[in-house]
């Protein structure tokens, strides 16, 4: 065999670097309280006081008595929801998350317990290098498993209940007909068609309005969720889970309240600026409450009978005329929809499409439009204002709805609601640099009083 290339006084034997051989004592050596060991052990300490202090965060934002939220004041409860929809999900939600967390604090448990009870201290040997624990991994596969399947198999029971089919049924088996009410999300707000809103009568009763429905307690409500633009998502956390509502689809769900009041939704997808301003409320009535509202809605108003008759007729012709109001708002009747589901919001809105696919051309081509007379109409999807004067708000269900919150909308609607189309595309909202109403305020005055006679 050869030999290795270094000298006798720099082998391994002799040198003083080698294995076994006394140590360097110009290194200094480092205390125990910066030993790596310990640094980590600060670092994991650090880590989890950060996570717990987010745990105590998120914990303190869930508030059970919220408008918007579905928990309930104790665990294991349902008080958070109202009508059997919601129970059902509620139970399901609770049974899930405390399965989630039991298996979390025993499986954690036991790894801190081995961790802690059974770890390796300075100078024991290694332990004994076993295969495995049969018996104990067949239980851990075993148990799991069981437990999804159990669970799995309860949650598509649950998913069938939430189909409209279960709300036909338990309507029949109170000897009435769901009322079913078709939803249609916009940029930046909810109309809510009901096809037949009296369901018990012969004849039907259409009804349109906007960001406050009102239903009947005690009955299925079938809902058809459609959008004109966006995806968007409705949701009830009272009465019922989030549902995505997508154009070109109709999805469909059901809930039902038990109880009246008033349930509070929201668009729970972002669908554009003023995403976060798109609520909407359910007004859950009495049969008889409910009857009267169906029964007078569209009605003729009479402007004699309002709290200003002068003003209010004066409003009426600003409505139709200065104001231009009635270019994308319905007042006094229900928007028709055709057999396919197009209707007066849905030309509005495909107006609206070809106004800004107009707006994309060339501004010697819009200019030389604007002077032959071929510049497409400014028309888009708005609210029906028919039962305006009976709604608690105003916005989307951003303010409540009274005189000086109205006139402030009519000024500028972007005050309240950033973001909306109406100062961006109203023709009265586009001669002024500060986007405020070209409308005097006597002519606003008169307005606001048209428009709370509505009811």
């Amino acid at each position: 065999m050869g030999l290795l290339p270094f000298s006798e006084k720099d082998s391994p034997t002799n040198s003083k670097t080698a294995l076994g051989s006394e140590p360097n004592r110009d290194i200094p050596v480092s205390s125990a309280s910066d030993s790596p060991t310990r640094r980590s052990g600060r670092r994991s300490l650090i880590t989890l006081a950060i996570l717990a202090g987010i745990l105590v965060l998120a914990a303190l934002g869930c508030d059970s008595d919220g408008h918007q939220s579905m928990l309930s004041s104790t665990p294991w409860t349902l008080d958070g929801a109202n009508g059997p929809v919601a129970r059902e999900q509620l139970l399901l939600f609770n049974v899930l998350l405390w399965t989630m967390v039991a298996v979390f604090v025993l499986v954690e448990g036991a790894l801190l317990y081995a961790a802690i009870r059974y770890r390796r201290k300075p100078g024991d040997p290694l332990p004994p290098q076993t295969h495995g624990h049969t018996p104990l991994e067949i239980a851990w596969t075993v148990v799991p498993t069981i437990l999804i399947l159990g669970l799995g198999i309860w949650s598509v029971f649950v998913l069938f209940k939430l189909e409209p089919g279960e709300a036909v049924a338990q309507a029949r088996e109170l000897g009435k007909e769901p009322l079913r009410v078709e939803a249609v999300g916009h940029q930046w707000w909810w109309e809510f068609r009901y096809e037949d809103a009296n369901p018990d009568v012969e004849g039907g009763e259409l009804i349109t309005t906007a960001n406050e429905m009102r239903v009947p307690v005690g009955r299925p409500v079938i809902m058809t969720l459609k959008s004109d633009d966006v995806i968007h998502s409705f949701w009830i956390p009272k009465l019922a889970g989030k549902q995505d509502v997508v154009p070109t689809r109709a999805n469909q769900m059901w809930f039902q309240a038990d109880d009246p009041g008033m349930y509070y939704g929201q668009c729970a997808e972002f669908c554009g600026t003023a995403h976060a301003q798109m609520k909407f409320r359910v007004h859950a009535l009495s049969d008889a409450e409910y009857q009267v509202w169906v029964d007078g809605w569209g009605d003729p108003v009479d402007l004699s009978q309002a709290e200003n008759p002068a003003a209010a007729q004066s409003g009426q012709l600003v409505f139709l005329g200065d104001g231009q109001c009635v270019t994308c708002h319905t007042v006094g009747s229900a928007d028709q929809v055709d057999e396919v589901g197009e209707g007066v919001q849905h030309a509005r809105m495909q107006t609206f499409v070809a106004y800004t696919e107009w707006l994309s051309k060339p501004a010697e081509e819009r200019l030389e439009d604007v002077r032959t007379g071929n510049e497409p109409p400014t028309a888009f999807a708005a609210p029906n204002l028919t039962d305006l004067g009976a709604r608690t708000t105003i916005g989307a269900g951003l303010v409540d709805l009274n005189r000086e919150t109205l006139r402030q909308w009519l000024r500028n609607p972007d005050d309240i609601k950033p973001g909306n189309r109406m100062s961006e595309l109203a023709a009265i909202y586009q001669t002024r640099r500060d986007h405020r109403a070209d409308l005097t305020e006597d002519q606003l005055s008169d307005l606001v009083e048209y428009l709370m006679a509505q009811k």
